[in-house]
């Protein structure tokens, strides 16, 4: 049997869960992904859209479309956490920082990253034993 992972927003409006291996576990630091969340790097689990499943509180989410690349946010209405984002693959991209605040601190290992993808656009150095895929 797959590990099911139990998620919610900060307010516990909006719960989500997401089913199995995550497809990729890993720091993006694509161009896209730092211009849409306007961060240096995004630490991430994503899983196939048909893994994620909103369990509470479908009707809190707000959407957010890029206005020109094929990614969106989704995020409660009520405390305006991000709960997940989609990429042009329409993957459900989850945070870490997410999962890590669900699980009191921790990553589990098994969504702990494994690379640093796109890694040639980054902005900043990262200094651990990490693959550094471009």
């Amino acid at each position: 049997m797959s590990e099911t992972y139990h998620l919610a927003c900060d307010c516990g409006a909006v719960e989500f869960e997401c089913e199995g291996p995550p497809k990729v576990r890993g720091f993006c630091h694509c161009d896209d992904c730092r211009n849409f969340l306007k961060v240096p790097y995004h630490s991430v689990d994503a899983w196939e859209s048909d893994k994620v499943k909103v369990t509470k509180g479908s009707d809190q989410i707000a959407v957010f479309q890029h206005p020109q690349k094929k990614m969106k946010r989704f995020f409660c209405q009520n405390c305006g956490e991000t709960v997940f984002n989609s990429n042009a693959m329409d993957w459900r991209i989850v945070s870490q920082l997410l999962v890590r605040r669900q699980n009191q601190g921790i990553l589990p290992d098994e969504l702990a990253s494994k690379s640093h993808f796109h890694y040639g656009q980054r902005i900043v150095d990262i200094d651990d034993e990490l693959p550094k895929r471009e």
